[in-house]
């Protein structure tokens, strides 16, 4: 995908900036139960492989399900290329951080703050809601992001994150994709972590398919999978997609 280009990247207007990068507090960092297994966070590439990342957009996305319900303020973090806010338009007000430089000069919407998701430069209390879409697996320790969101969102805002399963896709990934600091089958209990409210919603379904051997191609590139499956693969491929949406609020 080519960059196009914007102008520099600018604070938010308003009062929502802090001067102090603030630590999460103690008493949220609550361990979360995990069965005894190897998992790692997924290393960004976004910087340094923008046509893996580029290589394909998924037809439907959680953020369709999130956008309708959000009133604002609405802090995305993780908001890439600003999906999330193209639904939400001049609707709401909203403001993105991300940590891809990349990333962010491909995304049209303003304000933008590029940022570390686990040291977020706003004071507390600031949002009405937070947003954490496909991003926290990039985290060896997702829970410190999740307390951070919990900080900056207003008593009673909301929360919500996103994640794959391990046995998502399984027509192409059968063997299942590696474990990562967040997935599907972890998520609750790491945002529950942070926040006593806490809800789940999941899918496991067909939803649309892949109708050229191009598309299955930039599929298991934009998804790490191995490249001679795209060859071997039926068209067009349905796959059955697996994950969740995790819902949150701050009491």
């Amino acid at each position: 995908m080519a960059l196009r280009h914007h102008p520099p990247l600018a604070p938010p207007p308003g009062n929502h900036l802090s001067t102090v990068q603030p630590s999460p507090p103690d008493q949220l960092l609550r361990v979360a139960k995990r069965e005894d297994r190897i998992v790692s966070a997924l290393p960004p590439d976004y910087d340094s492989d923008p046509e893996r990342w580029g290589s394909w957009e998924s037809p439907q996305d959680v953020h369709h399900m999130v956008a309708p319900k959000l009133i604002g303020p609405v802090l995305d973090v993780g908001c890439g290329e600003g999906r999330l806010a193209s639904l939400v338009g001049d609707r709401i007000t909203w403001v993105g951080v991300d940590s891809s430089a990349a990333q962010l000069r491909c995304n049209p919407v303003r304000p933008v703050v590029r940022a570390d998701m686990r040291a977020l430069p706003f004071r507390d209390c600031s949002f009405a809601e937070v947003t954490h879409l496909w991003c926290l697996y990039h985290l060896d320790d997702p829970l410190v992001a999740v307390a951070e969101a919990w900080r900056v969102l207003r008593p009673g805002g909301c929360y919500y994150a996103c994640t794959s399963a391990r046995n998502n896709d399984p027509e192409i990934m059968p063997e299942g994709y590696p474990p990562t600091s967040f997935d599907a089958e972890d998520a609750v209990s790491v945002v529950a972590g942070a926040f006593d409210r806490v809800e789940a919603e999941r899918w496991d379904g067909r939803f649309f398919a892949l109708s050229t051997r191009d598309e299955i191609r930039a599929y298991c590139r934009h998804n790490y999978i191995p490249s001679d499956r795209a060859e071997r693969a039926e068209i067009p491929l349905w796959l059955t997609k697996r994950g969740v949406l995790v819902r949150a609020r701050r009491s």
